[in-house]
């Protein structure tokens, strides 16, 4: 997560077990996020890439720090 918060990241993930718990710790710990989207099951790629492309054209990084959701929408 620190890397994130530096890098100014979003991160995109599948992964609903461990993440939520990680998320905390670094909150719990002073720290930010540039965002978490997490990918729902059994999505396409296609559904994938075109909710990418469009968070990338309609919004701007610092509506999503500390945000989290979910693609597709």
């Amino acid at each position: 997560m620190e890397y994130l918060q530096i890098a100014k990241r979003l991160l995109v993930t599948d992964n609903r077990s461990s993440m939520p718990e990680h998320l905390n710790n670094h909150w719990n710990q002073g720290g930010y996020i540039w965002g978490v989207i997490w990918v729902r099951p059994n999505s396409s790629i296609y559904q994938l890439v075109e909710s990418l492309v469009l968070i990338w054209e309609i919004t701007e990084a610092e509506e999503w720090i500390n945000r989290l959701d979910w693609i597709p929408f």
